[in-house]
């Protein structure tokens, strides 16, 4: 039985809190298992499933489900463990085709039923960063240069420099696939550390240490621990999951030595080096893992000297060794692969390294794959890898997010190895809080179907009054409002109003309606009447307007989500062409001179960031109720 670990904690604190069971020892689901009597199949559960060894595994759970007349509320919950602690299984199971809907049903009811067991673990650590860690800190955070930072690389950015606070921080480049990585990409990432605010640390690259690590794959191969593998590509991973030796796993040292160096030369480009550790591990990190193969593409520091280059999970070792790294913080998705890390270190004779698995951060209806997120990019269905729909820093930033928030909030998560969906409410809640106090106020209406109002008693074309820019706080100072004796009101207010109706303009005064014309349901024209005697409190609507002589016309931007909710692979269809919305609107004048990143709160409507002079987008999670709406 092989079980992801930080899953299996779970299961055993939903069967202590729950079931008042007995903490178990790891292997937690092993002895979990034998404590309940479960069926001797369960121990052929692999956390690690392949598709086709997963439905094997639940032919026969579904077999079971049917034949056991009754199962007890704790063997349910032991067996939803089981289930969840599989990562094929819960993506399955949400597909609409999935075979075991038997199965799927008595999934999805006790996922419900233990929601609230979830949250609990989940918030355990939550906050903390406990990490034991040596005395000497040297920490790295290795982003590969294929693209801009995005919100998952935070958590491990932010970590890695709290952790080194006291000691030092690398930020490495990992170069190990000249294909992907580009030169803009890492001026992109220093940029975006920047955003951070890591400004402390030393820069590397795998590429520095590329003649040591051949010297790694010579010395493996020399030691027979290494082997070229001409196998397809295909037949290869069939193997490897079923756990079948490779027909070259026995070619003698000397030829493996003369093919690998050939290699180099450019030559036989179909073969691959493969570590030579257990085909048949139940851990199938270690099942003869591929640890050089052919690229064939210029590097941009080693040029042609190399036509073969390290895997990410070859190199990383490594470099972690000969760079002196002594804490290396891992994502848990990484796990599996932390024996293989160790079998290198080990068998290659290299100083050891500190391992700690985080749980990675997983945002609701977020897109964090780089390939996808370039797919959008290259094929222009966004404008580029700062587009606000796109969950890179810079995307989020231009969406209002401000950097110091996100920090704060990343780092309240802790270190915990508790994995964990974050609602973006909640980012985008803190984030309201932090600019409410620092967000001048405007007033503005839609172009679309504007009305234009007539104010008859008041005699003047323009008259200016200087007004607070927010009332609440007077350090942000004063700003010029223009009265008028035309003014502007949103279609969506004006159709409240029925003559005879007294309302108030905010920031001027009572008004009575006079008349209005309506043409085919909408609103043309109001002519109101000023009523300086008359008192707000009594008013049922309070209204926003802009002057009609003295105003200013921008863009208003609202994104929504990148991705619909199609289940599809076609990322082309995938795409939500839906996800930006613009509108022309017009507002006081004053905000023609508002510049990139200023934000303001457009009373009633929502919270704004400058993108460019008058260009605006709205802010998530601030868009305001109306609550005139009949």
């Amino acid at each position: 039985m092989y079980e992801n670990t930080a899953k299996a904690q779970f299961v055993c604190y939903l069967m202590g809190n729950k079931h008042n069971q007995l903490q178990a020892k790891a292997p937690f689901l092993k002895n979990l298992s034998v404590k309940n009597n479960l069926p001797l199949f369960f121990n052929e559960y692999n956390s690690e499933f392949t598709e086709n060894e997963l439905f094997q595994w639940l032919k026969k759970l579904s077999d079971f489900l049917k034949e056991e007349n009754e199962i007890s509320e704790a063997k349910k919950d032991l067996i939803f463990g089981f289930l969840y602690s599989c990562a094929i299984f819960t993506k399955l199971v949400k597909k609409k085709e999935f075979e075991f809907q038997d199965i799927a049903v008595f999934y999805k009811k006790l996922f419900e039923e233990n929601k609230k067991y979830m949250c609990e673990f989940n918030k355990k650590d939550q906050g903390k960063i406990n990490i034991n860690a040596p005395k000497e800190i040297v920490c790295r955070f290795p982003p590969e240069a294929s693209g801009f930072l995005h919100i998952g690389h935070v958590k491990a950015a932010l970590l890695n420099n709290y952790m080194a606070r006291e000691g030092k921080l690398i930020l490495r480049f990992d170069d190990t696939n000249p294909v992907k990585e580009e030169k803009r990409y890492e001026d992109a990432i220093l940029e975006d550390m920047k955003l951070l605010k890591i400004n402390n640390y030393k820069i590397t690259r795998t590429s520095d240490h590329f003649e040591k690590i051949f010297e790694c794959a010579i010395f493996l191969i020399e030691k027979n621990l290494a082997y070229v593998d001409n196998t397809p590509q295909e037949q290869m991973r069939k193997e490897r999951m079923d756990g079948i030796a490779s027909a070259c796993r026995n070619t003698p040292v000397s030829e493996n030595l003369r093919i690998f160096k050939e290699m180099n030369e450019g030559k036989h480009q179909d073969y691959c080096l493969r570590a030579k550790i257990d085909y048949t591990a139940l851990n199938k990190a270690l099942r003869d893992p591929v640890i050089y193969r052919y690229v064939g593409q210029e590097h941009a520091i080693t040029g042609n000297k190399y036509q073969i280059y390290p895997t990410y999970d070859f190199a990383c070792p490594i470099v972690d060794s000969l760079d002196g790294v002594t804490l290396a913080l891992r994502t848990n998705e990484y796990r599996d692969r932390n024996p293989q890390y160790e079998w290198f270190l080990e068998h290659l004779k290299l100083r050891k390294v500190k391992i700690y698995d985080f749980s990675r951060l997983n945002f609701e209806n977020t897109v964090l794959s780089k390939r996808k997120i370039k797919f959008y990019v290259d094929n222009n269905l966004v404008d580029g890898w700062d587009d606000p729909r796109v969950a890179t820093l810079r995307g989020i930033k231009r969406l209002g997010l401000n950097m110091d928030v996100l920090c704060e909030y990343i780092l309240k998560q802790g270190s915990s190895q508790k994995s964990s969906t974050i609602s973006w409410d909640k980012i985008w809640a803190a984030n309201k809080k932090f600019i409410d106090n620092l967000s001048p106020r405007f007033f503005a209406v839609r172009k679309k179907n504007v009305v234009e109002c007539e104010i008859e008693n008041f005699d003047f074309n323009e008259k200016f009054e200087e007004v607070l820019k927010m009332s609440k706080n007077t350090n942000l100072g004063y700003k010029l409002l223009c009265k008028s004796k035309k003014i502007f009101l949103d279609q969506e207010d004006a159709v409240l109003l029925s003559k005879g109706d007294e309302i108030t303009l905010m920031s001027w005064g009572n008004m009575i309606v006079l008349d209005l014309i309506v043409k085919e349901g909408k609103m043309c024209k109001i002519i109101f009447k000023e009523n300086p005697s008359g008192c707000f409190k009594t008013t049922k609507h309070k209204l926003t307007w802009v002057s009609g002589v003295n105003f200013t016309e921008f863009k208003v931007f609202e994104y929504g989500n990148l991705q619909n909710n199609k289940d599809t692979d076609d990322l082309r269809e995938k795409f939500n062409h839906d996800s930006m919305k613009q509108e022309i609107w017009y507002g006081e004048s004053e905000i023609a001179k508002l510049q990139k990143n200023e934000t303001i709160q457009i009373v009633r409507q929502g919270f704004y960031i400058c993108d460019k002079p008058s260009e605006f987008i709205l802010i998530p999670y601030t868009k305001q109720k109306r609550e005139n709406k009949i």
